[in-house]
């Protein structure tokens, strides 16, 4: 059900007043954008914890390096007809897939990193990836033991997410939606629909959390005869409450906000 997605973009939140007084808050707000790297590199390098030095004050300078209040990461639009119009509602119904129908294995990149706060589930987690791309580096020969051969390909997976938390309990999701996945509507005439949807924009409210965050590089998945493939992941995952959904149009403008759970 979920798929890959390429490209994301990370911008300044309004200020801290709006953060208090909820997603709704943000409707109406203009916002800058800046890229996810951007916002990455913003959150200060923590040295190792020091023999010297007591677990409060080094969650102390973990907590300061990730900055305070709120940022909102934006990301391309996973599906358009996860934004459908409803003529007959005179409303855009929006699906929760607009905002999270990707994968990555957050699992395998706490482990590699050798975090064990917060746990990352094997099943489902409270994540967004951010995106997704590979690329070839290369190609080898190689045999099974039954001597059949096959020219391996040797790719590159770089992943950028942001996670939460497992979910509190089964089958629990970011979003709150009825059966057909709707979490809202936002009313607009025809005209104003048609101009709309081809400049579309979303985003997430979140608040960085410790350990802010996780780098991780490992092998995926198992390399045969019927698969080809070698692949490498470089991942990077910014810890954070996720807190709320943004819709925006062209000039960054918000027209819609969703509270997540």
């Amino acid at each position: 059900m979920r798929k890959i997605i390429l490209a994301a973009a990370l911008i300044c939140a309004p200020g801290l007043a709006q953060a208090q007084s909820g997603c709704a808050a943000y409707t109406g707000t203009m916002v800058q954008p800046q890229t996810f790297d951007q916002a990455i590199a913003s959150i200060k390098p923590v040295a190792p914890k020091d023999e010297f030095e007591t677990s409060d004050a080094y969650r102390a300078r973990l907590a300061a390096a990730g900055g305070s209040g709120p940022l909102i990461i934006s990301k391309k639009i996973e599906g358009a007809e996860y934004l459908a119009y409803n003529a007959d509602l005179g409303a855009f119904e929006v699906k929760s897939y607009l905002f999270d129908n990707t994968n990555f294995s957050a699992w395998d990149t706490f482990y590699y990193a050798k975090v064990e706060s917060p746990k990352a589930s094997t099943l489902s987690n409270l994540d967004v990836t951010i995106s997704s791309s590979e690329v070839t580096t290369g190609t080898y020969s190689a045999q099974n033991g039954f001597g059949a051969k096959a020219t391996i390909s040797k790719i590159t997976r770089t992943e950028k997410a942001i996670f939460e938390g497992e979910p509190a309990r089964y089958g629990e999701e970011l979003f709150i939606a009825n059966k057909g996945g709707v979490i809202g509507t936002v009313p607009m005439s025809v005209a104003e629909a048609q101009a709309f949807k081809p400049q579309a924009k979303i985003a997430f409210v979140v608040v960085p959390k410790l350990p802010n965050v996780v780098r991780a590089t490992y092998p995926y998945g198992k390399t045969t005869i019927s698969n080809p493939t070698d692949i490498t992941v470089n991942s990077t995952v910014l810890v954070a409450d996720i807190q709320c959904g943004l819709l925006m149009d062209g000039t960054n403008k918000v027209v819609a906000a969703f509270t997540t759970r």
